[in-house]
């Protein structure tokens, strides 16, 4: 039985993109770049196609600006607008099932500890056994160090195990600490997508899968 569920944060959890695009938006206006240039559009699939990281070092080439500011306002501003983000539609039943199957939930994050007022917030804090977010310096994703020391922390069996995220990075994370993974695209971006176990278009989609493993 899988029941034990990692669970990346933005755009898998909460719908925080179009916060996310609309802070990227927001710096390179404030870095002299007329809005006529700025394709939101481009800057969300890079995201979800590859991280904030190369759409920073991409951008700041492209228009001949500074990276590190152009950084920092992009945090100051995410932080800012993020606050407003949603949970997905389906997350609270997928999180309440897997309750149901006696099983655990983990939150593995890049974000800060925003992501757990986050689910605060949206009284979803109570599902999750532990944590792991960019405050505990863990190697980014793809890299498994974070999944490993959350399964040796809580003695979870790695067959029992499944990675939860929107991009493939996620589930390269998943794959290589041996445990199954998922990948939640509900936009159809994500063309190499480090072949998931399972792909989803909309979170409830995990329910009938997890009830027949």
């Amino acid at each position: 039985m899988i029941n034990q569920l990692f669970w990346d944060f933005d755009g898998t959890l909460f719908d925080t993109y179009p916060m996310m695009v609309a802070a990227f938006k927001r710096a390179l206006l404030e870095m002299d770049i007329d809005e006529v240039e700025i394709d939101q559009r481009s800057i969300y699939v890079t995201m979800r196609q590859h991280d904030v990281g190369t759409v920073i070092r991409k951008l700041s080439a492209f228009y001949g600006i500074d990276e590190n500011t152009l950084r920092q306002l992009n945090k100051k501003y995410q932080i800012e607008m993020v606050k407003t983000a949603k949970p997905f539609k389906g997350v609270r039943e997928v999180l309440e099932f897997v309750k149901q199957l006696s099983g655990h939930h983990y939150l593995l994050t890049h974000r800060d500890n925003q992501a757990k007022a986050l689910l605060k917030e949206f009284d979803l804090l109570q599902y999750f056994t532990d944590f792991v977010t960019s405050d505990q310096k863990f190697p980014r994703k793809p890299k498994p160090d974070s999944i490993n020391w959350l399964i040796d922390k809580n003695h979870v069996d790695r067959k029992s195990a499944i990675m939860i995220g929107d991009r493939k990075l996620d589930v390269q994370a998943g794959n290589n600490a041996n445990i199954a993974s998922c990948l939640f695209d509900p936009g159809g971006l994500i063309v190499e997508t480090g072949n998931p176990d399972i792909k989803i278009t909309e979170v409830k989609e995990l329910i009938p899968w997890l009830s027949k493993r």
